[in-house]
Parts: structure tokens; C-alpha cells; sequence
């Protein structure tokens, strides 16, 4: 197959693109960007199946063009809210199939609108196909197997157990870090007794998985509330929920109350929020400064020895008449920060398509069209075990 990823030189698109040079299904290799140096230094480095192109999404001439040789194209060019239809609608015209990491609700319902034109072109267009989403919806798959009636489904993902983010983890990644603020200011999507409503980010929900104490998390805009209950409308309620350190939490509250008072428009936060997160400059007047010294002291006052990990759902029901708590996690973690956990997915669906394992069309999200189990298998050799667990496969169940 001939691939293009837009962003290829990217923090995440660069993961993709390494990952891919790898895959015996991929011969040739696009990587799209507007930083060119970027995109010819990655083509060295991945080898001959690669080559760089110059292309601004925004362009729909250099967009078409080099998409004209592409068998499927891998977006990870953001934000999806104003460039994933232009994408999206190009790979339809040309006839590719298309895979994406868009983890925004709205931009997800809009290019989930595209499915009939996705179904006539026979495109297999898979939105989401990340971690959260991506790993998330087919963990979800997994804690409703079983169940006869759902009353609630909530996806997760957090630190893991890691008190302090490292340097590695978020370098280069500020487009995620502003995703992430502005999906915790205005309202967010979620799914409360059958209905789509707009419910509170930052909202703290007690958690328990199966055989283990209550933790607190919060509440994060987020597209599995959506999707999950479009395909699955038995679904009553459904959030996506995030865990962080207590100091990290100090910061987060402090950025949506600069965003909200209107001292801080939401990329300047995020700016911000990333340098008091992991060094750098912090912006004028030293407040930055001040928030993180006090959650470094909120920190030393409260000790936690239990997370959430990295990622999970969890559902509740009734099998055979009786209330059932069923939770779905990975066993164990994907090192190499928010890059590898994102893009290792994306190339796992696009490998699923290459091999027939993914057979239908249209644009879908991840848990409508790929089977948890053979998505599982394949992403087992990148899952570092957890030496708590005596579980052999990649993802654990917990049920009460």
C-alpha cells in the first residue's frame, strides 16, 4: 500500500510514520507537512520507503496532489475541529481510505456525518483511532461483553501511577495540552439517561473498579460519550473521565479559572500550563510560578499510592437479572508518552484494514468496526505488564 500521513513530521505523526516504515504492507511512504526540513530529516531516518512532501491541509491543490498515488491516508494534522472534514473530504474524493486521531466530540459527529458518502466510494474511514479514543472504545467493548442491560459506561485514562510527567512525555505536544484545557472550559458532550446533554467538565466522580477502593476523577469533553451510545443506544449514561496528581490537578484548576475570568485567552494557557507542567516559560508577572511551587506543596501534604491506569472502562448492568460491575484495562502501560499510546493504535487499525480484518465502509468510529480481540493481540508486544498482574493478555477484566 501506498501511505500518506499528514503531519508526518509531527510529535505524533512522526510516531506513526516510524511505525509504519516497519510494516512489510507498506511500500511507499508520504510524509506530509509544512515544515519540510522536518519531514526530509524523518525520511532519512525511516529509510527508503519513505519521502517527504511539502503540503498545507489548507490547500485543497496540494492536498490532492499528494494524495494522488495514496492506497489510504493517516491524518494527525489538527485541530480536527477546523481541518478534519477538509481532510477527511479529500481522502472521499480520491477514493483512499482514511484513519485519524481526532479526539474531539463535535469535529467526531461531523466527519461521522460523511458515512453515506464514505459507503458509495467505498472508503473505510475510521475516526478516533488513538488511544482515548481508539484503545478506549474497544476496552468499553470488552466490559459490556456479556451484559444483558447497560445502565452506564465510563472511559477513563490518567498518569498510571506516575507522580511526576516526564520531559519525554509531552515534548512537542503542545497542540495536545491545548486540546486538553480546552475540552475542561464551557460545557462538554455527555450521555445521561439516554440522551445527548451537556454536562460540567472538571466535574469529580468517584470511581471504583472491581476489588479495589474508590478513586477520585474528573470529568473531560471527550468523543466516547458520543460514539459509544450512537452505536450502542442501549447505553443509559455514559463520561469520559481523566486522573492526574494531585499538583497536576492544582494547575488544571488554576488555567480553567484564568480561561474563564478571561485573563488568559485558552492556546496562551496551554502554553502556560505546559511550561509549569514540564520547565520553560511560564508568561509574565510570575503567577505561574506561584501555582506550580503550590502544587509541588500540595503534593508533599498528600501522598497517593493509588491511580487509575493509563486507560480503562468501565460498565455496569444486569446479567441474567443480576447487577453486574465490569471493568476493562490495559495490563500494564505503553511507554514512549502520548506519541507511542496515540499513533501505535492508529498504525494497528490501518495494518487491520490492510489485512482484512477491518471490512467495513463508511466513516466509523473505532468500536463499530474493529474486533477487540484480534486489536488486542496485536497490540500486546508494545504493552509493558503491569508485575502486580498474574494476567498473560493484554488487557484485563475485572467483574463483581
Amino acid at each position: 500500500m501506498n501511505i500518506v500521513v499528514l503531519g508526518g513530521a509531527g510529535h505524533m505523526g512522526s510516531h506513526a510514520v516510524t511505525h509504519l516504515a516497519a510494516l512489510p504492507f507498506v511500500q511507499n511512504l508520504v510524509i506530509g507537512d509544512r515544515d519540510m526540513d522536518g519531514a526530509r530529516k524523518l525520511a532519512e531516518i525511516v529509510g527508503q520507503k519513505a519521502r517527504a512532501a511539502r503540503v498545507d491541509v489548507t490547500d485543497p491543490e496540494q492536498l490532492a496532489a499528494v494524495m494522488a498515488d495514496a492506497d489510504a491516508v493517516v491524518s494527525t494534522v489538527g485541530p480536527f475541529f477546523r481541518l478534519g472534514g477538509t481532510v477527511l473530504d479529500a481522502a472521499l474524493l480520491k477514493g483512499c481510505h482514511y484513519v485519524d486521531i481526532c479526539d474531539d466530540p463535535v469535529p467526531t459527529m461531523e466527519l461521522l456525518s460523511r458515512d453515506a458518502t464514505a459507503r458509495q466510494a467505498n472508503v473505510s474511514a475510521i475516526v478516533g483511532a488513538g488511544a482515548s479514543p481508539g484503545i478506549s472504545n474497544l476496552l468499553a467493548l470488552k466490559a459490556m461483553q456479556g451484559l444483558d442491560e447497560i445502565d452506564s459506561v465510563i472511559t477513563g485514562w490518567g498518569t498510571g501511577g506516575k507522580e511526576e510527567p516526564t520531559e519525554h512525555a509531552y515534548n512537542g505536544a503542545s497542540a495536545a495540552i491545548e486540546h486538553w484545557v480546552a475540552q475542561l472550559v464551557g460545557t462538554i458532550p455527555i450521555h445521561d439517561c439516554g440522551q445527548q446533554v451537556q454536562g460540567k467538565p472538571m466535574q469529580p466522580i468517584e470511581i471504583r473498579l472491581p476489588g479495589s477502593a474508590p478513586l477520585t476523577a474528573y470529568t473531560v469533553g471527550h468523543p466516547e460519550p458520543v460514539t459509544l451510545p450512537h452505536y450502542f443506544p442501549a447505553i443509559r449514561h455514559s463520561i469520559n473521565v481523566f486522573d492526574v496528581p494531585n499538583a497536576v490537578l492544582v494547575l488544571l484548576e488554576e488555567t480553567v479559572r484564568a480561561i474563564t475570568s478571561g485573563r488568559l485567552t485558552v492556546p496562551d494557557a496551554s502554553r502556560m500550563l505546559t511550561g509549569a507542567l514540564y520547565g520553560g516559560e511560564l508568561g509574565p508577572g510570575g503567577v505561574w510560578s506561584a501555582v506550580r511551587a503550590g502544587a509541588a506543596a500540595a503534593r508533599e501534604r498528600i501522598t497517593r499510592k493509588n491511580y487509575l491506569p493509563q486507560i480503562f472502562a468501565l460498565a455496569t448492568g444486569k446479567r441474567a437479572g443480576r447487577r453486574e460491575t465490569r471493568a476493562a484495562l490495559l495490563n500494564g502501560h505503553i511507554p514512549g508518552g502520548i506519541g507511542a499510546i496515540t499513533c501505535i493504535p492508529t498504525t494497528i487499525a490501518l495494518t487491520m484494514l490492510a489485512e482484512g480484518e477491518i471490512n467495513r465502509k463508511g466513516v466509523f468510529a473505532p468500536e463499530a468496526g474493529i474486533d477487540p480481540d484480534q486489536f488486542f493481540t496485536r497490540l500486546a508486544p508494545y504493552v509493558v505488564r503491569d508485575r502486580a498482574s498474574d494476567d498473560e493478555g493484554p488487557v484485563r477484566l475485572l467483574i463483581e
